[in-house]
């Protein structure tokens, strides 16, 4: 079904029944630069009725406290409701507050008037034809948990893409694995998978390389710590509460 080389693309649809995540989940994360607690962020699925169909509602808040917000003051906001079939996406909402910076858009996801694209309409650019099956960018990270249920063992250096409509340009979302790790958090030891996403350079990354994502190795495949590295230094996302997951969390190596 796949074909391995070394970028995998993983936009079509497949699905083996196990889930990754359901309805109810909730990870909350803390954000910090050096010992600095720099802000909190949270990752929710809420199962929700759109437009008469069913489905999840995936939200992403991350903002500033203390000192960090009189600095920065960051207030950021995805949201994406999402097929449960398919987790492809119906419509989602980009809500930026950064300094004085501000960008609220939508887009609506059609996925299905067409055998071999999808369309989006976003509320800055209008509509675009993207590949079938294109998610957002909060929608991808769900996308790919589930999906990492159904592909056979990565290697090192591996490639997995997904293409994703993002910041209102066609963006082929490129995550490199980089291996295995154990991660210390406040829960114990959690054996992890060890990403590299492509990330956009400009106005917050210096270099395509600068951030990483540690999964747990289980079938929940949460995201255990973030790694950012911007022009300030380097931001860690701890994950510090979990709720509702979908399985055992096995990765944690319990004492």
């Amino acid at each position: 079904m796949f074909a391995f080389t070394s970028i995998l693309n993983i936009n079509a649809h497949a699905q083996n029944g196990k889930k990754a995540f359901i309805g109810g989940e909730r990870l909350k994360y803390q954000i910090y630069y050096g010992f600095i607690n720099g802000g909190e962020a949270t990752l929710q699925v809420n199962e929700q009725v759109f437009n008469g169909k069913p489905a999840y509602h995936l939200y992403l808040n991350g903002r500033t406290v203390g000192i960090a917000n009189t600095l920065y003051n960051v207030n950021d906001t995805y949201e994406s409701y999402t097929d449960p079939a398919t987790h492809w996406p119906y419509f989602s909402i980009r809500n930026i507050h950064e300094g004085r910076y501000r960008h609220y858009s939508t887009q609506t996801w059609d996925h299905w008037s067409r055998p071999d694209s999808s369309i989006v309409i976003s509320s800055k650019t209008g509509k675009v034809v993207v590949s079938k099956g294109c998610q957002d960018i909060l929608s991808s990270v769900y996308y790919l948990r589930n999906k990492m249920l159904t592909i056979p063992p990565l290697k090192q250096d591996q490639t997995i893409m997904v293409d994703t409509y993002f910041t209102d340009e066609k963006y082929p979302l490129t995550v490199r694995f980089k291996g295995y790790e154990t991660i210390k958090t406040k829960f114990g030891p959690v054996k992890c998978m060890k990403f590299m996403p492509v990330v956009i350079t400009g106005r917050v990354f210096k270099t395509k390389d600068d951030m990483t994502i540690w999964f747990s190795n289980d079938s929940n495949f949460i995201p255990i710590r973030i790694k950012f590295d911007i022009f300030v230094g380097s931001v860690y996302c701890d994950l510090i509460e979990y709720k509702n997951l979908a399985n055992e969390f096995t990765a944690l190596e319990r004492k």
